[in-house]
């Protein structure tokens, strides 16, 4: 059930899908050709901030899945919205699965 609906991040362009965390967050996926995925705090404690996902140039992107059959090193599938977009994988470092597991490099 919605329960509440309010702009939750600003500054950014053209966003389109995105996907939840297994920590309940939301990634927002800007669709352009520069664009970022921005992790987005629901309960609003925490800023929105730029992931490591979308990579140090960029890209047009679209929507985010996990793979969180183990829990504790999540798996994350990035797709770029073009004909000949490529589908990124992030694969975390070290996780504690929390929200610092998409900041950290991967």
């Amino acid at each position: 059930n919605v329960v509440d609906y309010k702009r939750m991040l600003s500054g950014t362009t053209r966003n389109c899908g995105g996907g939840r965390t297994p920590w309940d967050t939301w990634i927002s996926c800007e669709e352009y050709g520069r664009g970022q995925c921005w992790q987005v705090d629901p309960k609003n404690q925490r800023s929105s901030k730029i992931t490591k996902l979308g990579g140090a140039g960029g890209g047009n992107y679209e929507s985010v899945a996990v793979d969180n059959r183990n829990p504790d090193r999540p798996i994350f599938f990035l797709t770029e919205d073009h004909e000949r977009g490529a589908l990124r994988k992030y694969s975390p470092e070290k996780s504690t699965a929390s929200w610092d597991t998409l900041h950290a490099e991967g």
